[in-house]
């Protein structure tokens, strides 16, 4: 899920030439995996606590290796499109499943150290399976990464039927569906944050490998190692998940939206070096874990009762920032990077703002 999350960005350039488009075109398959992942999220999120988690990522890992095997064999922008929705239908119930059966079995007081290992395969993705796609690519094309990373959701499917099932008790009452769980007091605030947060990461994302490729003339495997260098950053913080544990995350959470603004300003003149580049991508990804991981937390705290549909709100906010990322901040690519950069600043700004709300109010009960 990780690297097909990230993949499109270092070969942008690449696949817009074969398919005979452009990169801003093609980046509406990115926007597409991210509104059937969204959407997915939303409409089914409740399954994860009526099926149990195993199931969910069975099935789910089935659909995936199907979908990536038909990107690999795209004739058209339009068909690797409709296969990257299919694997956002997928990835929408599998990542809260995931996420829930985390917090769902951390020892109390530890739930950030629990569910930053977990995170921590983010970061895994992107140090080892990015860049190795990246580089798959300009040795075999650009749909080799495609075809490996279905081989890899195949084994993933084998060794999700092999884990016990995770559903620790049966509801008495139906389980909470996400609409209803928007209800619990907290919530629409943490979330608002979260679609700052991420429709500014996935739109700044989606085009920093076009544009260091066109500034500095780079290959898709040199942009990968930017990649790998936030990849690295965000597997690095793991080390500090207890620190947030003792601090308490309600409190950390607007320092580190404030940082990541200052990041976004950093990115303009630090893109126009690739040294720059990939130590200002180490800073991004390890303040990104810690935001990630807070926002998650906070949520998943609000009603342990209904984890699996507060995960599946969470993960549709968060694809429908891979959806309006994109999309938004693409139409400020044309004017430059800097104008992505600065709007994607303004965000975070904002969010800050709603997480320092969130401890004068004392919304949260933590």
């Amino acid at each position: 899920m990780g690297s097909n999350s990230f993949l499109l960005s270092p070969i942008l350039s690449d696949v817009s030439a074969d398919l005979g488009t452009t990169p801003v075109v093609v980046a509406r398959v990115i926007s597409a995996f991210g509104a059937a992942t969204a959407l997915s999220s939303f409409l089914f999120g409740g399954m994860i606590d009526r099926f149990g988690e195993r199931t969910v990522l069975v099935i789910g890992a089935i659909v995936i290796t199907l979908a990536l095997a038909g990107c690999a064999v795209s004739r058209s922008w339009q068909w690797l499109a409709l296969c990257q929705t299919f694997i956002g239908l997928a990835v929408g119930v599998m990542l809260p499943s995931v996420y829930a059966a985390a917090t769902k079995n951390a020892p109390k007081g530890g739930e950030a150290a629990v569910l930053g290992r977990v995170i921590s395969g983010w970061g895994i993705a992107l140090v080892a399976g990015v860049p190795f796609s990246a580089l798959l690519s300009d040795l075999a094309g650009w749909r080799a990464p495609f075809a490996a990373l279905s081989l890899f959701a195949l084994v993933s499917g084998f060794g999700f039927s092999m884990l016990p099932k995770l559903r620790t008790k049966t509801h008495v009452e139906p389980p909470k569906s996400p609409a209803s769980a928007l209800r619990t007091p907290g919530v629409i605030p943490l979330l608002v944050a979260c679609l700052a947060y991420m429709t500014a990461f996935y739109g700044i994302y989606a085009f920093l490998g076009d544009h260091l490729r066109s500034i500095l003339g780079l290959s898709a495997s040199k942009v990968g190692f930017v990649v790998l260098g936030y990849g690295a950053g965000f597997g690095l913080a793991g080390f500090a998940d207890s620190t947030v544990d003792l601090l308490g995350p309600r409190r950390v959470l607007p320092t580190v939206l404030m940082l990541i603004s200052g990041i976004y300003l950093a990115l303009i003149p630090a893109t126009q070096n690739y040294i720059t580049s990939i130590g200002i991508a180490v800073v991004w990804g390890f303040i990104n874990h810690i935001g990630v991981n807070i926002i998650i937390l906070l949520l998943s705290r609000c009603d342990p009762a209904a984890r699996g549909a507060l995960m599946g709100l969470h993960t549709a906010v968060t694809y429908l920032s891979v959806f309006l990322g994109p999309l938004l901040l693409g139409m400020l690519y044309s004017i430059g990077f800097g104008a992505m950069a600065l709007a994607a600043a303004g965000m975070l700004f904002a969010a800050a703002l709603i997480a320092h709300g969130m401890i004068a109010n004392d919304v949260e009960n933590l």
